[in-house]
């Protein structure tokens, strides 16, 4: 499971522990997020593949099921594509074959005002319209809950790494690549998600031979922190343990 921008691997917890009832589950830190540094020179979704495949090698693990949320799914695409051997079934969620030029510039601003301020409760506030739907953005105490665990997180995001995965988002368009995807995929997506449209997704479905594209009623970006039950319902159903 590779996380978005960031997030790093306790962006799954809600999720997590009901997908290990069926599966290996392997969550990590991106590069950048976490507890895992920031690397010199130029940083790409390709790079962060080939970070998620070295891992598997360190498990001995030669293929897997591979979800990706987001800045994950470009990750995601980009092992689908280059390291086809390495994946069983792939999942997509909340995410597109290229970043828009609205994004790019929403990510830099972002940047600099957790380069300026760290991250405070104002920088994590400045996200929840972009990462939830309206119903859930107007919930006080479960925004207030969100905010104080990522504020509680140990490993608490710093400008470098999350300037590094904006290079990366901004650097990335796979919209010629996608059509050589071989695995059989499911592209998830929520009809409230404002961050990455439901047009923009559509567009994996088009170019992502035999995909199937669940848009699911109810939900913004984070599918699987708004509703973590119809999240592991539906991804564990097309991965092959219905419920």
């Amino acid at each position: 499971m590779i996380s978005g921008l960031g997030s790093d691997s306790s962006s799954w917890s809600l999720v997590a522990k009901d997908l290990s009832l069926f599966f290996q589950v392997i969550v990590f830190d991106n590069r950048g997020s976490g507890r895992s540094g920031v690397v010199s020179g130029e940083c790409n979704a390709a790079a962060m593949a080939q970070d998620a495949i070295k891992l598997l090698d360190f498990l001995k693990i030669e293929n897997a099921h591979i979800l990706g949320h987001s800045l994950g799914g470009y990750i995601a695409q980009e092992l689908a594509i280059d390291y086809p051997g390495r994946v069983n079934k792939l999942v997509l969620v909340s995410t597109a074959p290229v970043s828009s030029s609205r994004n790019n510039a929403l990510f830099e601003n972002m940047y600099n005002q957790l380069k300026r301020e760290g991250c405070s409760a104002a920088w994590v506030k400045e996200w929840v319209i972009w990462l939830f739907s309206p119903r859930v953005a107007g919930n006080t105490p479960f925004i207030e809950q969100f905010i104080r665990k990522v504020l509680d997180c140990p490993y608490a995001q710093k400008a470098d790494g999350f300037k590094m995965q904006v290079e990366a988002i901004a650097s990335f368009d796979a919209r010629d690549k996608i059509s050589s995807i071989k695995a059989k995929t499911l592209i998830l997506e929520g009809e409230s998600d404002i961050l990455i449209t439901p047009q923009e997704v559509e567009i994996l479905a088009q170019n992502i031979p035999g995909s199937a594209l669940r848009l699911l009623a109810g939900v913004g970006h984070c599918i699987h922190i708004e509703n973590p039950g119809l999240f592991v319902k539906t991804v564990s159903e097309f991965l092959g343990f219905p419920q």
